[in-house]
């Protein structure tokens, strides 16, 4: 009788796997996973939401060849959190897009800026002349403003986006403000603001038009020379708020 060498152990003689058994096997780490990792943050989601909208402006001007017009969508989110503190933020924004660009012929360009679009929303959508400071507040203005998708409405004066234009379209530095009661002063006769309206709405945020007119906007060689920090705030403001986000 043969005896196995110290050390070894006699075959077992078990059936193969299954052919599907791998992939068994992968279904329920990926199922265990998903629980894991996926249910938590569900149920976070759930308890604190984030409202988000594409938020359409449309700038009217009247030039004297006739009514010119422009237009941006940009996308504000905002994000409900655990009130943790009672003087700390739980209620934060985004803003993403770009400035609104209207052409007003002969080399004038006008620009509402996107800054304050994340309040401008809820002002003229929830229907409050005044906000409220502390952002914590605003939460039921956000939730109304989230539910006016398709809806309109006029900008009232005191809501209105900051409105600035360029003496020369290729120089950073001829930044000027506009008074949105006096495009006249800044255009010449003939000029005027006939509204600016904002619109909730599921359009995809405009991106490209900013370039398109002040071609140096991404420039290293503008933003990093010396003179830039020596620019009126109002200048850096134009660049910096054209484009990019804005947060709390």
């Amino acid at each position: 009788m043969d005896h196995p060498r110290p050390g070894t152990r006699p075959p077992v003689n078990a059936p193969p796997l299954a052919p599907d058994t791998p992939r068994r096997l992968g279904r329920a780490v990926a199922l265990a996973v998903l629980v894991v990792i996926g249910l938590p943050i569900a149920i976070w989601n759930f308890y604190y939401p984030t409202y988000s909208w594409g938020q359409k402006t449309v700038v009217t001007v009247m030039t004297p060849e006739g009514e010119r017009s422009g237009s941006a969508v940009v996308q504000v989110s905002w994000k409900d959190g655990p009130d943790l503190l009672a003087d700390a933020p739980h209620l934060k924004y985004e803003v993403r897009g770009e400035a609104t660009v209207v052409d007003l012929g002969n080399g004038k360009y006008l620009f509402a800026l996107i800054k304050g679009a994340e309040r401008r929303g809820l002002a003229v959508f929830g229907g409050q002349a005044e906000l409220p400071r502390f952002t914590n507040s605003l939460l039921p203005l956000v939730k109304t403003t989230a539910a006016s998708r398709g809806e309109s409405s006029e900008v009232p004066p005191i809501h209105r986006p900051l409105l600035v234009t360029f003496a020369d379209i290729n120089d950073p530095a001829s930044v000027a403000r506009v008074d949105p009661d006096d495009l006249a002063a800044s255009f010449g006769e003939g000029y005027a603001l006939s509204s600016i309206a904002l619109a909730i709405t599921d359009e995809w945020v405009t991106k490209g038009r900013v370039e398109a007119v002040l071609v140096w906007i991404n420039s290293d060689e503008v933003l990093k020379n010396p003179v830039w920090s020596s620019l009126p705030s109002l200048a850096q403001t134009a660049i910096l708020g054209l484009k990019r986000p804005i947060g709390e």
